[in-house]
């Protein structure tokens, strides 16, 4: 016996998944949408070979699917909880949320009839239980959002958080702070309004009092004083805008987020896929990832946005945390920077090793590293980050400045 979920890009059918007996899972793209001549592109990790099936290893979805549901942990096990999902089963997991994806992806089950038309199949605006629920308005608990923090998918309207309601789609992130790490989300917002000063694409964000949490919402978890909302950049004015994270670019599964890929690696893609711009965008947000102190910029937090179907640009910043802040948490980089993950010993001729590996331009590349350190430098007091930032995470990072040869330099120039 199998059991098949349709793949739906933009409300059009572009594959499907199947689970055999034995539990084998398998994707492959219908011939409708391998033969379209504007063929919006669902992965870049599919596009050497689009006539392949793509399994999941030891009964795992296939990499691009498994890095859109949450890894294990809190907020898996309160989803899974809430929609009666067995733990583990990555596959009724994926369909149970498959309506309210990272992206523009949605995923929903094929009767036999369906599957006999699949490749003329539209997607409806939403299906529950097969019957159109356009006029369901209770809170919904089905939506996913890649990772292990906990996070809710919500809207906020203008100062309220809310569950959206079964056939509406989350326009907002609200993170909630940790009891283990104390000011996550003060910390994470001082480097986000950093970040924006420094003129980097940021999503509207804030930081705002936990008592504007509706009560529904806030039977799920503890959102102590003050919750962090940062808005969706994959959902604009009631659209979806598809994207992909970099595990998905490199066909990894989210536990391989780490150590598979280098800084190069990313750097080689990112000018291959989207352009020579593109790539100087990245040094700039990889000198930013070191001067901030984040040890956790993955490949998970980083993503491709497909403002166009086919051509994709890179998506905002998010996840930009000074994890140094905590000492008990990892003390080097997330990925290896030209053969290295150790801060302390990062100077401007790993950026010069890296452009020659990427073929990239190592003067210009050194020099846009220069740059974006002196403009953090002198925006350090613009951005308020030294009264927006816990002070013992501030002292924590300015002695960071101090020890890491890249930054030391431009230590003077923080006011």
């Amino acid at each position: 016996m199998t059991s098949t979920l349709g793949v739906s890009l933009h409300g059009k059918t572009v594959g499907y998944l199947s689970q055999t007996a034995k539990g084998q899972i398998a994707f492959r793209f219908t011939e409708a949408y391998l033969l379209r001549s504007d063929r919006p592109i669902l992965s870049q990790s599919f596009e050497d070979n689009l006539l392949r099936t793509y399994y999941g290893k030891n009964h795992s979805l296939p990499s691009f699917f498994a890095n859109l549901i949450p890894e294990h942990g809190e907020l898996r096990n309160l989803i899974e909880g809430n929609l009666g999902v067995s733990p583990g089963d990555d596959l009724a997991l994926l369909e149970a949320v498959g309506r309210d994806l990272p992206g523009a992806v949605e995923i929903v089950r094929m009767n036999e009839d369906t599957f006999l038309d699949q490749e003329n199949l539209k997607f409806p605006s939403y299906i529950e239980d097969g019957k159109n629920i356009h006029k369901k308005k209770e809170p919904g608990f089905r939506f996913s959002l890649a990772g292990v923090q906990m996070k809710f998918s919500v809207l906020r309207d203008p100062e309220r958080i809310t569950l959206p309601a079964s056939n509406q789609d989350g326009e907002w992130i609200v993170k909630l702070g940790s009891t283990r790490f104390p000011f996550t989300i003060e910390n994470e917002y001082a480097i986000m309004q950093w970040a924006k000063s420094a003129g980097f694409d940021v999503p509207e964000c804030y930081l705002q009092d936990a008592r504007t949490v509706s009560d529904t919402l806030k039977k799920y978890a503890n959102f102590g004083n003050y919750i962090f909302v940062i808005r969706r950049y994959d959902r604009q004015a009631g659209n979806r805008i598809h994207q992909e994270d970099f595990a998905q670019v490199t066909n990894l599964q989210p536990g391989l987020k780490y150590d598979h890929i280098k800084y190069e690696q990313c750097g080689a893609l990112i000018k291959q896929i989207v352009g020579d711009d593109a790539y100087y965008e990245f040094i700039r947000r990889l000198t930013f990832v070191i001067a901030s102190g984040n040890a956790d910029a993955h490949l998970k937090n980083w993503s491709l946005l497909y403002l166009n179907e086919q051509h994709p640009s890179l998506a905002p910043m998010y996840d930009q945390v000074c994890t140094i802040a905590w000492p008990e948490l990892s003390s080097e980089l997330a990925l290896k920077l030209a053969g290295t993950k150790n801060w302390f010993a990062l100077e401007l001729k790993r950026f010069e090793s890296l452009a020659s590996r990427v073929g990239a331009d190592p003067t210009k590349t050194t020099k846009t590293v220069e740059e974006t350190l002196v403009q953090l430098a002198d925006t350090w007091t613009n951005s308020q980050i030294s009264t927006l930032l816990p002070q013992p995470h501030l002292e924590r990072l300015q002695d960071f400045w101090r020890r890491v040869p890249l930054l030391r330099p431009f230590l003077s120039q923080l006011k």
